[in-house]
């Protein structure tokens, strides 16, 4: 036997020694905790993984819905543009009528 199992087994001894010389109460309790730390609780983990699946079906879902939005909302600005634009391109063609109109008549 190494020195290190030499240690281990001491270590060992003395535990199980001080186990005996605890109360029968306590000695009950000891158990019951033990007992309840290896039942199976779900963990944290479990948790995460849920949390996790759950946001990343979120963020597909929002991705998408704003890459299949973005055109429509391009066009919109775009179709509003345009016919701001005309608008205005009536009006620059009725001032120009209208400058024409008044230097024929000085003429």
């Amino acid at each position: 036997m190494n020195n290190d199992e030499q240690i281990e087994n001491q270590v060992n001894q003395a535990l199980d020694g001080s186990i005996e010389n605890l109360s029968p109460e306590i000695r009950r309790n000891l158990n019951r905790i033990r007992i309840e730390a290896a039942e199976n609780k779900p963990h944290p983990i479990s948790f995460l993984k849920y949390a996790s699946a759950l946001s990343i079906v979120f963020a597909v879902v929002m991705g998408w819905q704003l890459i299949s939005g973005a055109p429509d909302v391009q066009e919109d600005l775009f179709a509003e543009v345009l016919q701001e634009d005309f608008e205005m391109l009536d009006d620059l063609e009725f001032v120009y009528w209208m400058v024409e109109a008044e230097t024929s008549d000085v003429l």
